[in-house]
C-alpha cells in the first residue's frame, strides 16, 4: 500500500513539473561537421604517411578521427601535413 501511494505521489509530482515547463523555448541544435577541408587533408595525409613507411602498395588503415586543427593551420594543407606525420608515426609503431 505504501509503495502504491509513493508511486502515485511520484507520478503526480512529475506530471506537475512537466506542466510548468516553458514550451515556448526553442531547442538549439549544434551541428558538427567532420567533412571539412582540414579533415579531408587529414585523411589523405594519414594514408600517404602510412604508405611512405609501409610501401607504395600498402593498404591504408582506417583513419583516426580528425583532430581539432591548430590555429592558423585549419585548411587542407594543414590537415594533410598533420595527418602525414601521424600516419608515419602509426606505421612505424605498428
Amino acid at each position: 500500500m505504501k509503495k502504491t501511494i509513493l508511486l502515485l505521489g511520484f507520478a503526480i509530482s512529475i506530471g506537475t513539473m512537466m506542466s510548468f515547463t516553458n514550451k515556448s523555448q526553442q531547442k538549439s541544435n549544434i551541428v558538427i561537421t567532420t567533412n571539412s577541408d582540414y579533415c579531408d587533408g587529414w585523411e589523405d595525409g594519414y594514408c600517404e604517411g602510412w604508405k611512405d613507411v609501409k610501401g607504395q602498395f600498402a593498404v591504408c588503415p582506417v583513419t583516426p578521427v580528425c583532430p581539432v586543427p591548430e590555429v592558423g593551420k585549419d585548411g587542407y594543407r594543414g590537415g594533410y601535413n598533420r595527418g602525414f606525420k601521424a600516419g608515419m608515426k602509426a606505421a612505424r609503431n605498428n
